[in-house]
């Protein structure tokens, strides 16, 4: 049992890492090749290490700032130290050491100095030689703890490492991951381990087993192992690339959790969650197991009466209350649609009330649509009402985060009255007219109503024969006369015409038929009964002419479309402009669709990136958050948003009948606190194979302190697979030795690479790095940009956008050349076509050209065709085309031509070509003057010699 409890917690800020890329390896003694660390990484490690001393050990706080749980806890472990010094009960499990050595970390971790250090110290400083490594490593902690000298422990502690990169319990033992995991939080906490890093990394990557998990032994994994590996590896999550290694870990963790929400003790859930916390924005995936952990508090302030447990308790507790996540639970959210039941047309004025429930008013759009939000689970009575309408009611049980969609509400005019109501519009300008008065008199009743700023009125009138009247000052007063009848509703819209124009001859009714995306609709029938009827044309526009007044009745229908009918009252030489009449598509489904966007509840901002899920189905929102999903068969079901650094969303959805939803969904980011990534961007939305993805992030510091935060890129496919990772800013490679001139350089660049916000700064960021396309996949990527604290390491925000890498056939360069290039004349040669290509494509593709090899002459040696299949991965080819022995009789150039071209884009191509040099031969004449002498006479000869080179044959 003591083994058991050998890993023990004293660092809680954990964090991700990822599995080494190095090419090399080192051998162990059983033949097993472990991956290779770069002292590159060592450096970079020891180098974190430094800035980030804090990330080792819990900041201190005041006694005042702790909870009234750790408090208790605090007091009930100080009244539990003995007189050796020791910190133990004897209901611990774990040994006298691990619990005093555990208690000490917790109580100063909390900035609560409640134990005598040098009684605590001497129990645990004895004989560090004779330690194993997991108690060594505890002291060394201790001793650092207390500002004490740790040379003689690190220097035995450094010994131990095997040749494996691991440690053992002692200098020659065989490595275990606890041992391991236990010497790598000793020296990250004294900054002495660069120089190891890079090695017990390696060793741990191999030392994974099946499972994911960590254990003592090569096939039996522990939870509280793997714990402790989690914990040591954290600080390395940006300067090794092993985050396949954490991961797996973490789902391990996640796997064995109990059914209870805890694992199998209180100690151990406490150290598993110090592990899990800090790694993960997703609060949902622990809060539970916290609730758990703090509901096993006795009333003592300890958990089981253990040192040791409780000890792992307060720094798990004093870990969750250093972080600031909202987790608000999700409300329930209704959507309906409020409409006319005889005619269709949308209740844009209704009422929606819930009883026993203070609902703010809710805008109807001018579809009648209508959503209820921010509803608390339970039961409710929903009712609907508008002005000259019978109301009408439902009952309502809501679950926490429902998703309830109510259909479709038809509400019926009160039998007892007539519904008018109308729009009024300007004949000329088209523009709604405001403050005219429409009266309605019945049997000399009169009732009115003001046209408000849209144009609009309504107004309930008695049963009968009825003169309905308009007047205004600025134009023509407008009359017509109707029989109204119990239950029915009025359509009253004429057009008002101004007064300086005449009036038209005869009675008209206009109109403008949109379908759901505001596209005028084409092949509408508009009908009057007995007047005839039309049909829209492209752009959906109609009008009915020479039409009488009085009372009609107007149907609106298309195959596939609702139908609308309304009664209309026509004035007497009045244009009646309908305006913009929607159509909503009749559709009957056989499954629902549903869509909408992601959006950050804070900011509205969209969230890309973000994975929506509907059982089986799922879908990635694109850079502006939209997301769809199709072909759900059920009429219940949960749609689940899950998006990183924000907290997991789900809503369970209820419908009457499929439909296609449209449902925007605000989810609240988990903010650990700290520098913020408020947003991305790109130089563009989309781009080519080998281009450069330029990226700005926008940060903010929200906080009342100066912070600091390194920033990180992650590139992931639509399916998840990290295709790309790197550092915002450049950091230079390191020489292999451990050089301290290096180091400093290093160092500067580290220090470089933070961005620094005060309080309240906002700054937009161009990252110095940029990730190359090269040759990946056509699709849309997921890029993520992370802010690291610069003092903790955490993750404490991130943000992310959607770039496409379009379909890319292209060659850099096309090279033709012919082999040799320079035969004598008169000579025999092969000749050999080649192409070199140097591809930049990222899909299969197949060039295909012509090309020709002529002679000075102009006569066709060599006619081919070349047809060449690349692959993406092919980037430099060379490629023979064609051979050809021939006789060089003709000097000059052999010229090889390319033409015809098809199947990519070239940026740059060339030809060769053979040349052969003319073989000279000297024609030399000689000229004498005078060419006849006198014998014996003085006379001057002179001779001239002409020299020619000619062709030779």
């Amino acid at each position: 049992m003591q083994k058991e409890f050998a890993a023990l917690s004293f660092g809680f800020l954990s964090t991700l890492i990822t599995k080494t890329q190095g090419r090399g390896g080192i051998m162990s003694e059983h033949g097993r090749r472990f991956p290779a660390f770069s002292v590159k990484a060592v450096l970079i490690v020891f180098l974190l290490a430094i800035f980030n001393a804090s990330a080792h050990e819990s900041a201190p706080h005041q006694a005042s700032e702790n909870s009234e749980a750790i408090n208790q806890a605090l007091q009930w472990l100080e009244a539990s130290r003995l007189e050796s010094g020791a910190i133990v009960t004897a209901s611990d499990e774990a040994s006298a050491f691990q619990a005093t050595a555990e208690a000490f970390h917790a109580a100063i971790s909390v900035g609560r100095d409640i134990f005598e250090s040098s009684d605590v110290l001497a129990f645990l400083d004895s004989a560090p030689a004779a330690l194993p490594t997991e108690n060594l490593s505890r002291l060394i902690i201790a001793l650092q703890s207390a500002e004490r000298s740790t040379t003689r422990a690190v220097e035995e502690l450094l010994i131990r490492q095997g040749q494996d990169g691991g440690f053992g319990d002692y200098p020659g033992y065989d490595s275990t991951p606890l041992d391991t995991a236990f010497a790598l939080l000793a020296l990250q906490k004294v900054q002495r381990d660069a120089a190891v890093a890079g090695r017990a990394l390696s060793y741990l990557s191999s030392a994974q087993l099946t499972t994911g998990g960590f254990g003592y032994y090569a096939d039996q994994s522990s939870g509280m192992v793997t714990a402790l590996v989690v914990k040591a590896l954290k600080p390395y999550l940006y300067t090794f690339n092993i985050s396949s290694v954490l991961s797996r870990a973490a789902d391990f963790l996640y796997a064995i959790q109990e059914e209870s929400n805890r694992w199998s003790s209180d100690w151990e859930s406490a150290l598993i969650l110090q592990a899990l916390i800090p790694i993960t924005t997703d609060v949902s995936r622990y809060q539970e197991s916290v609730a758990v952990l703090e509901s096993n508090q006795r009333a003592t302030g300890s958990w089981v009466d253990q040192v040791y447990s409780t000890a792992l308790a307060i720094s798990t507790l004093d870990l969750l209350a250093n972080l600031e996540v909202p987790a608000d639970p999700e409300k329930a959210v209704v959507r309906g649609r409020l409409i006319d039941a005889v005619g269709g047309s949308a209740l844009t004025n209704a009422r929606i009330d819930v009883r026993d429930f203070d609902l703010e008013a809710v805008s109807i759009d001018s579809s009648g649509q209508f959503v209820l939000s921010n509803l608390d689970p339970g039961a409710y009575i929903v009712s609907y009402s508008a002005p000259g309408y019978l109301s009408a009611s439902q009952n309502l049980n809501l679950q926490k985060g429902q998703f309830a969609d109510v259909g479709t509400i038809r509400l019926t005019v009160a039998p007892t009255a007539s519904l008018v109501s109308g729009v009024l519009t300007d004949t000329t300008t088209g523009e709604p007219v405001a403050g005219a008065i429409v009266s309605v008199i019945v049997s000399g009743t009169s009732a009115s109503a003001i046209s408000n700023t849209n144009g609009e009125y309504q107004l309930l009138a008695e049963l009968g024969d009825a003169v309905l009247t308009v007047t205004s000052d600025d134009y023509h007063a407008i009359s017509a006369t109707v029989t109204l009848t119990a239950g029915t509703a009025v359509n009253f819209s004429p057009g008002l015409l101004p007064i300086a124009e005449s009036q038209p001859a005869n009675a008209s009714i206009s109109g403008l038929i949109l379908d759901e995306s505001n596209q005028p609709l084409e092949g509408v029938s508009v009908s009057l009964a007995g007047a005839g009827s039309v049909v829209t044309e492209s752009d959906g526009y109609f009008v009915l002419e020479n039409l009488s007044a009085g009372e009609v009745r107007i149907e609106i229908a298309k195959t596939g479309y609702e139908t609308l009918s309304s009664t209309l009252i026509l004035p007497e030489k009045t244009r009646v402009n309908l305006g913009e009449v929607t159509l909503r598509e009749q559709v009957v489904l056989p499954a629902t669709s549903i869509s909408g966007q992601v959006m950050d509840l804070s900011t509205g901002a969209p969230v890309a990136g973000a994975s929506v899920t509907v059982g089986s189905a799922s879908t990635t929102t694109d850079s502006n958050g939209f997301y769809s999903l199709r072909d759900i068969p059920v009429l219940e079901f949960t749609l689940q948003v899950n998006a990183s650094g924000y907290l997991f969303t789900n809503k369970d959805i209820s419908l009457t009948e499929h439909s296609q939803l449209s449902l925007n969904i605000n989810i609240r980011k988990a903010d650990l606190g700290g520098v913020e990534v408020a947003a991305v961007t790109s130089n563009a939305f989309s781009y080519g194979a080998y281009e450069p993805v330029l990226i700005r992030a926008s940060l903010e510091n929200n906080t009342a302190l100066t912070l600091g935060a390194r920033l990180y890129v992650k590139v992931k496919n639509v399916a998840g697979e990290e295709v790309a990772s790197f550092p915002a800013r450049y950091l230079p490679p390191l020489e292999s030795a451990l050089d301290e001139e290096e180091l400093v350089h290093y160092q500067q660049h580290l220090e470089e690479s933070v961005e620094h916000l005060t309080p309240g700064e906002q700054r937009d960021v161009q990252l110095e790095q940029w990730w190359n396309t090269e040759n990946t996949a056509p699709g849309d990527y997921v890029v993520t940009v992370q802010a690291v604290d610069a003092a903790t390491s955490n993750l404490v925000s991130e943000k992310s956008l959607v770039v496409t890498v379009e379909d890319t056939r292209e060659l850099a360069a096309l090279r033709l050349a012919a082999i040799p290039g320079y035969v004598l004349l008169n000579r025999d040669a092969e000749v050999v076509v080649s192409a070199e290509l140097l591809n930049r494509s990222n899909v299969s593709s197949v060039l295909a050209f012509d090309y020709q090899l002529i002679d000075p002459r102009g006569q066709v040696l060599i006619d081919g065709q070349g047809n060449i299949a690349l692959s993406p991965d092919q980037t430099n080819l060379i490629v023979e085309l064609d051979r050809l022995l021939h006789q060089f009789t003709a000097s000059g150039d052999y010229a090889l031509q390319l033409s015809n071209i098809s199947g990519m884009d070239i940026v740059e191509s060339s030809e060769g070509n053979v040349f052969v040099p003319p073989s000279i031969r000297l024609d030399i004449q000689q000229l004498l003057t005078p060419n006849e002498v006198v014998p014996l006479e003085g006379v001057g000869v002179t001779s001239n010699i002409q020299i020619k080179g000619v062709d030779g044959e």
